[in-house]
């Protein structure tokens, strides 16, 4: 190894004394600065040479910095859009009264699971829950949702949907009746709207908020309602936990997954939710149907532009695209999206879901529940101010 390298060392050596030796462009950095930026004084004579100055930062008009990573599917944040210093304090703040809109099968499969081997048992576990998420957004009003127990109109329309999961542990159906009677003994307003879900409460209470001039904060784990976010309208995605709530915003949906609110549940009906049994369109996952509503408004513009949906999905994946479209209503995404979409006309009265009780009476029924262990936690989260 030696000898092989003083022997390169040589002609290299050689080669730059006669000329021979071709530079190579990494050998001289000048060729990959921006070439708009002033040229470097020369020092003047006798003057000893200064180190190469740094490359200006970039202003966003120019040349591209070729030496900088580039993301090509999501612009990056502009400035105001960017992450505050506590994202959860900055989303749940604002103008006028808040109203905390809870899924409240998603909190029971929660507290039944992850309370099943605390000795105060899973009901004290969903109120623990509960008056967590009010610690932490102070509403004014509060509505628990929960899905209607003996029908499904989205199963009515499509038999397939949720047909894959096992039936419910006989103590998830307990705890779901004793959760409600407890939070109407509360004083927290209960819907089960019949025929549809929790999801479709949460969605009509947000709307219904907006419209009285309230806030909405939508406590949940499933993604489908992304579809209520707005500038008056937060969801709290407690999927890391109830102390670890991820504020998801207009500007967060922009950044991830790439989608407008309004464009979500076309995002979500490409895509396919394996958890309700909906496969989406063939060959197009979330990245692949954000960067087509990135280039349309919708999809059925895309579907409109044949060459054009190609162009952004692929030959492969755009094609199945135009082929689904045309099997009109029987359509894959077209079907998804009907059962995405939340049903936004239940009845919530923002101002009927004020706190009214009194703390001492939230405590009474926390005992006559016998869970005296969060009585007096929830007096304070849940009683009249």
């Amino acid at each position: 190894m030696a000898v092989t390298r003083a022997l390169w060392t040589r002609l290299l050596d050689t080669g730059a004394r006669s000329g021979h030796h071709r530079r190579s462009p990494m050998d001289d950095p000048s060729l990959f600065d921006d070439p708009t930026a002033p040229a470097p004084a020369r020092p003047a004579a006798g003057e000893p040479a200064t180190a190469r100055p740094a490359p200006a930062a970039p202003t966003g008009s120019g040349p591209v910095d070729l030496r900088r990573p580039v993301d090509l599917r999501r612009p990056a944040a502009a400035p105001e859009e960017r992450e505050p210093d506590d994202p959860l304090a900055a989303a749940v703040t604002g103008e006028g009264p808040a109203l905390l809109a809870v899924d409240g099968n998603g909190l029971v499969h929660r507290a039944f699971h992850g309370y099943a081997e605390d000795p105060r048992g899973p009901l004290h576990g969903f109120m623990a829950l509960l008056v967590g998420l009010v610690d932490q957004t102070a509403p004014e009003g509060i509505v628990v949702g929960f899905d209607c127990g003996t029908r499904s109109r989205r199963r009515e329309a499509w038999p397939d949907y949720k047909a894959h999961r096992p039936p419910h542990d006989p103590g998830v159906g307990r705890l779901l009746a004793s959760a409600a009677r407890l939070l109407e003994a509360c004083g927290v307003t209960v819907a089960r709207p019949e025929g549809l879900e929790a999801d479709d409460v949460v969605a009509s209470a947000a709307t219904a908020a907006e419209a009285a001039g309230w806030r909405a904060l939508v406590a949940s784990s499933d993604r489908d309602v992304y579809a209520t976010v707005s500038d008056r309208t937060v969801v709290l995605d407690w999927r890391r936990g109830i102390r670890r709530l991820e504020p998801i915003t207009p500007a967060r949906l922009r950044r991830d997954p790439g989608v407008r609110p309004e464009q979500y549940v076309e995002l979500a009906a490409l895509r396919g939710d394996p958890s309700d049994n909906l496969p989406g369109v063939e060959g197009i996952g979330a990245s692949k149907a954000a960067a087509l509503l990135a280039a349309y408004p919708t999809v059925e513009d895309a579907g409109a532009d044949p060459i054009g949906a190609r162009s952004v999905l692929g030959r492969r994946a755009g094609r199945a695209l135009l082929a689904d479209l045309d099997r009109g209503e029987s359509s894959i995404y077209r079907r998804n999206a009907r059962l995405m979409a939340l049903d936004r006309t239940v009845p919530v009265d923002p101002a009927a879901c004020r706190r009214e009780a009194s703390a001492e009476d939230v405590a009474s029924a926390c005992e006559v529940a016998e869970v005296p262990t969060i009585a007096s936690r929830a007096a304070v989260a849940l009683g009249r101010g």
